[in-house]
């Protein structure tokens, strides 16, 4: 099966320089950086950063508005020195709560056409950190605080916020869906993934499902925190990432098999990672039955049962041509389909098939008695010897329930 790539191993996960002298790359347009004539990249300006500050990225528009203002007072010295106005800044989006990313705000704040006029508004999330909230409120600026799911406008332009907690918990991405662009602040960067930041609420898995959620999205264009813009492939480095989050996931080093992978995955319940495992092999390998087979798997636990009965019909097709697969397998997981359909006479012919061969599979009797109870036929499912204990198990299970929180309730001392 067509492996996952070559993990870059731990140091992947570690917060590492990303340039060990400061930039000297001055503002650019980034339209002329990309030789594109985008409208939203012909209007916003790029600094990159070093060590300790992050890239900033100034929209031109109705006013300027600031995504990531960094950590470098310097930078903003450059900026108004190409005659920018400081009086024209209206607002500064910040992508989490990092110093590297958000300090600079406060240096804005320093300029006197800000300050006296007081109208630029810092909009963050609002699980950012509350000691940057209250210096913006001590210095009489106006704080925004969003959950994601706003759409933040600059003017023209209209970007949607979203949450991508993980590095942080107040990790938001920025994504301008006309042109593809994604702001990506640390949930992705071009060289590699960022540690999660315990103290500020990042988790792994959150990293993961944010990932997950990007992942959905069409970019193009990747303007990340760190690291130089990336044109044209920013959703293959989602996709590397993405990747690479798998890996730790299952604690794999080195190149892994995308089915190796896969069963891992889904011990753990992460069945969207182990589809798209399964699918990435099956891109390259169309007709590989032990990824076909993952894929119906993951796609009857996860209620996609239009999707896994095409998945089967496939891997009859592949079945009959080369007979890799396992027909017990195929026709319980055809009946299961079309069981989640309420097509439940065709999933009792199904079952009733392989038993008539086979008595003794008790999943198979399981399916055929929850075919049968669904379609209401409870008294035959009951009969079934199997279905009978789980359904008497369970609810024994909700009765002794029951009566223990009704003693728990009788025993509470009135007030």
């Amino acid at each position: 099966m067509q492996p996952l790539p070559r993990s870059a191993g731990d140091d992947a996960m570690k917060c590492t320089p990303y340039d060990q002298e400061k930039a000297t790359q001055p503002w650019t347009r980034l339209s002329e950086l990309f030789e594109d004539q985008t409208d939203l990249l012909r209007q916003t300006l790029f600094l990159q950063g070093y060590d300790f500050s992050s890239n900033i990225y100034v929209v031109e528009d109705d006013g300027l508005t600031v995504i990531d203002p960094g950590n470098d007072y310097t930078a903003f010295l450059q900026f108004f020195d190409l005659g920018f106005d400081p009086e024209k800044v209206k607002q500064v989006w910040i992508t989490h709560g990092h110093f590297d990313h958000a300090m600079g705000v406060l240096e804005l704040a320093k300029y006197k056409a800000i300050r006296e006029k007081g109208t630029m508004e810092a909009i963050l999330h609002e699980a950012g950190p509350e000691e940057l909230k209250k210096n913006l409120e001590e210095l009489g600026l106006p704080v925004r605080l969003i959950q994601g799911g706003e759409t933040l406008s600059t003017g023209r332009f209209q970007l949607e916020a979203i949450h991508t907690p993980g590095h942080t918990a107040d990790g938001i991405c920025l994504y301008h869906r006309d042109s593809g662009v994604l702001f990506s602040g640390d949930a992705v960067l071009p060289h590699g993934l960022s540690a999660p930041d315990k103290h500020a609420g990042g988790r792994l898995d959150h990293l993961l499902f944010s990932l997950r959620r990007l992942l959905d999205l069409p970019v193009s264009h990747l303007l990340p925190g760190h690291g130089w813009p990336v044109k044209d492939l920013g959703k293959r480095v989602i996709e590397a990432s993405y990747e690479e989050m798998i890996k730790h996931m299952i604690g794999a080093e080195g190149e892994v098999s995308c089915e190796v992978a896969a069963r891992h995955l889904i011990a753990k319940g992460l069945l969207v990672e182990a589809l798209y495992c399964a699918d990435k092999t099956l891109r390259f390998q169309p007709q590989d039955a032990q990824a076909l087979r993952i894929k119906v798997m993951c796609l009857n636990d996860m209620g996609r049962f239009d999707e896994s009965l095409a998945a089967v019909s496939e891997l009859e097709a592949l079945a009959a041509s080369c007979q890799e697969a396992d027909p017990v397998f195929l026709r319980t997981a055809r009946g299961y389909a079309l069981m989640g359909l309420e097509r439940y006479d065709e999933a009792l012919d199904a079952f009733d098939a392989l038993l008539r061969e086979n008595p003794a599979l008790q999943d198979v009797q399981m399916y055929k008695a929850m075919a049968l109870y669904l379609s209401g036929r409870q008294e035959e499912a009951l009969d079934i010897e199997v279905f009978q204990k789980e359904f008497v198990g369970r609810f024994k299970e909700e009765i002794l329930k029951k009566a223990q929180a009704q003693k728990e309730s009788t025993q509470s001392p009135s007030r």
